[in-house]
């Protein structure tokens, strides 16, 4: 997961050109019994989504487009929230159903896990008290970052709302772990350390690794000289680089291989490979590679 910048005043012109507003006071009025448009919210926001999320669930950071198309999920949930039993009465967050800021970009596996979970640390807001005069739920109740909906205290982070990358660190397995206890409860609910993905996340260790040590192999029984070493390895340092890029899947992963490259790396290696592999990275980063 990684922060993005959305515009909240600027909702995709298909959106602002459907029957939104009529569906907003038909769901005000049935609540969660309304029949929720997927044609509305999804159909006129996928292709502004997927351009913001750049083909990666907002969850995961996977694009699982080529396999399954992704889904555009309320953060918010629009149907009855699980497992608040102490508030039966709560119908859900009907009226933010067709709302941009509450829509975000979601593989299959992530939107499953959430379902319609969510907890929060404040006071739940049952409906919107306050209407313009057109007989829509005012900002204050339809925008995620506004002072009502903030003050409910979400658990779940928001990667258009939270600096998300102050709440989870990575590991050299592919497993990500919480730096906080709203990112603790994020990784559980969304199911962030499922076995695919942490598969994926460890494969591009793994295949960086191999070509080092195939590189670093070939340099020590001389196979290779040290401008060819230097030059390979100048070219596998820098897809590393690139890795961080937020148009690649997992980019955030990537943060941590560049970042803590002795750890994610060096450290796999035997002694002497370790020594001359944590050289070559120090010239790189110096800019003398």
């Amino acid at each position: 997961m990684i922060s993005v910048k959305k515009d909240f005043n600027k909702p995709p012109q298909k959106l602002l050109d459907s029957k939104r507003n009529e569906l907003i006071k038909d769901a005000l009025n049935l609540r969660n019994e309304h029949k929720f448009r997927s044609s509305v919210y999804r159909e006129t926001t996928i292709e502004a989504l997927e351009t913001l999320y750049q083909y990666k669930c907002a969850y995961c950071e996977a694009d699982t487009s080529a396999g399954a198309p992704f889904q555009v999920e309320h953060f918010r949930p629009k149907a009855k929230v699980e497992n608040i039993p102490d508030d039966s009465e709560h119908y859900g967050y009907y009226w933010l159903a067709y709302e941009w800021s509450n829509l975000t970009l979601g593989c299959s596996r992530c939107n499953n896990a959430k379902k319609n979970h969510f907890p929060i640390t404040g006071t739940r807001i049952a409906e919107p008290l306050a209407s313009d005069a057109d007989g829509l739920p005012t900002s204050e109740y339809l925008r995620l970052d506004s002072d009502i909906l903030l003050a409910e205290q979400a658990v779940l982070l928001n990667p258009e709302i939270d600096e998300v990358e102050k709440h989870f660190y990575f590991l050299p397995n592919g497993e990500i772990k919480e730096l906080s206890e709203r990112g603790k409860k994020t990784i559980e609910i969304l199911k962030l350390n499922r076995t695919r993905l942490k598969f994926w996340r460890k494969k591009l260790i793994d295949d960086f690794l191999s070509e080092m040590k195939e590189t670093l192999e070939d340099y020590i029984s001389q196979k290779i000289d040290i401008s060819t070493c230097r030059y390979t390895f100048k070219k596998v340092f820098n897809k590393i680089v690139q890795q961080q890029q937020p148009d690649k899947q997992y980019s955030r992963f990537g943060f941590f291989m560049f970042t803590k490259f002795e750890i994610f790396f060096a450290n796999q290696l035997q002694p002497k490979q370790r020594q001359v592999i944590l050289t070559f990275f120090e010239m790189f980063r110096n800019g003398t590679l």
